[in-house]
């Protein structure tokens, strides 16, 4: 049985809630002008349903956290004013300001936020002032904090001092918008730089569990949720994707080994499971130079220019290491399981 330190158990939270939004998608002046008078009627019925989504469910279930799971606006394109609108009506709908624009005291949750390709674009969009723009607003594309069962939350800083404590938990919040081929290469060697940074760290401390955010889900066969696997490329960039590659997927399935894992983009949920096994009995050759990938240490050690290289044999090593069902079952023979959720748009039509 464990052992508690004294007083420990003494106003403990039961949980760690996290309320989660998925794909608000605010439109605003483009709809205005297509349709001025339906438009404007359009445009307030659904901030107003936002609005009563947002704030019934943080009144009911009274969460830690409130994480909209990006494309929190309709488009990438709008001008710097009419951004500005759509934040300060964003904050009105998710119960951040009152009628009068007076800040609503959030209690004992805090709000975050990932970045869709709505925000800030695909690898072959984004640019500079997309990610300024979002950052400034919404804050870092990247982040990760400890959180324990009563509550508290650490930086990094205090990461180490916070090891052994009782029900604690890694969240990681990712941009998966430039994990894949992204034009500007620095924003995707921020993100990987990222990756392997936390891969680093979940090596040396495997057993705290591990919550990551996602806008866009991991990549899974066809048929397991509704999209088909598809990626499009513009002159070698993404351009469209409903799902991570392959390659990157596996990569985070096996170096981050994540609890739980949810995304939103694709609008109408799903749940799946991923069973991942360590090792392979058919070693894969990763090109001339002979080296031989068989295992999730080999994957982890490979740097992002020969994840680039080798991308289609590491699709194979993963057919061979890890099995996606479209369920929560989970399969005892694996090394672990990570349960996958994509969450549901909080668009009317998708029922909030």
């Amino acid at each position: 049985m464990r052992s508690y330190p004294p007083g420990f158990l003494e106003n403990v939270a039961s949980d760690i809630r996290f309320n989660l939004y998925g794909d608000p998608q605010i439109e605003g002046d483009a709809k205005l002008q297509r349709q001025p008078w339906v438009g404007r009627l359009d445009l307030l019925i659904n901030d107003y349903y936002l609005h009563h989504v947002y704030k019934s469910t943080i009144s009911a279930f009274r969460p830690r956290y409130a994480v909209t799971m990006g494309d929190i606006f309709s488009s990438q394109w709008v001008s710097r004013a009419e951004y500005y609108k759509r934040i300060h009506r964003f904050k009105w709908v998710s119960n951040q300001i009152d009628a009068r624009n007076n800040t609503i005291d959030s209690g004992d949750h805090r709000h975050f936020y990932l970045a869709g390709n709505h925000d800030i674009g695909y690898g072959e969009e984004t640019r500079a002032y997309h990610i300024n723009r979002y950052t400034n607003n919404f804050g870092p594309l990247n982040q990760e904090w400890l959180v324990d069962i009563d509550g508290i939350v650490t930086d990094g800083q205090h990461n180490e001092h916070n090891i052994a404590s009782v029900g604690l938990h890694r969240v990681v919040v990712l941009n998966a918008m430039n994990l894949d081929a992204t034009r500007v290469e620095k924003y995707r060697h921020e993100a990987w730089d990222f990756v392997r940074s936390l891969a680093g760290e979940r090596s040396k401390h495997p057993d705290i569990p591990l919550i990551l955010f996602l806008h866009i889900p991991l990549n899974k066969p066809d048929g397991v949720c509704e999209p088909q696997p598809t990626i499009i490329l513009d002159d070698g960039f993404v351009a469209y994707q409903d799902y991570l590659s392959p390659a990157t997927s596996a990569y985070l399935l096996h170096c981050l080994k994540p609890t739980i894992v949810f995304n939103g983009h694709d609008h109408n949920g799903c749940l799946a499971t991923h069973a991942v096994w360590p090792e392979t009995d058919m070693p894969v050759i990763l090109g001339a130079s002979g080296r031989v990938l068989t295992s999730t240490e080999d994957l982890c050690s490979l740097t992002l220019d020969e994840l680039d290289a080798y991308s289609s044999k590491i699709e194979d090593f993963a057919q061979s290491t890890i099995s996606t069902t479209g369920s929560s079952s989970m399969t005892g023979a694996s090394a672990w399981t990570a349960i996958e959720i994509t969450v549901r748009s909080a668009m009317g039509a998708y029922n909030g």
